[in-house]
């Protein structure tokens, strides 16, 4: 059964952002899986996300998986595993997305990482 997503909708629907959070991850990022987990058709979806999240589902879902990223690489301390981690299908692909949203390739970022592990 599908439901209208907005603002005021609680449950399943809810804005708060740690539920949107925690339906992304299990989506595996993907805004079609999304638009199921919530009930709603993907249209629905890209209305309320773009009105509550000022993106389309899929924008916000990939900004969400790189900001992930960060203190996955912190945690797992390798590319590939975060790369996988994420549902990238490639390395390369990770790479260049993590570098175009951060400014530097997820490798310097561990490296950064690393450096203020020991000096911090």
């Amino acid at each position: 059964m599908n439901q209208e997503v907005t603002v005021s909708t609680t449950g399943r629907g809810t804005t708060d952002i740690e539920h949107w959070l925690k339906w992304a991850q299990e989506s595996g990022y993907d805004a079609e899986l999304l638009a199921k987990r919530v009930g709603v058709s993907r249209w629905q979806l890209q209305r309320y996300t773009r009105a509550t999240f000022g993106n389309s589902p899929q924008r916000w879902l990939n900004e969400r998986r790189l900001i992930a990223a960060v203190s996955l690489l912190k945690e797992l301390r390798s590319v590939k595993i975060v790369a996988a981690e994420l549902g990238f299908k490639q390395v390369s692909h990770f790479s260049r997305e993590f570098k175009r949203f951060h400014g530097a390739s997820p490798t310097k970022a561990l490296l950064i990482s690393s450096a203020n592990a020991h000096h911090g």
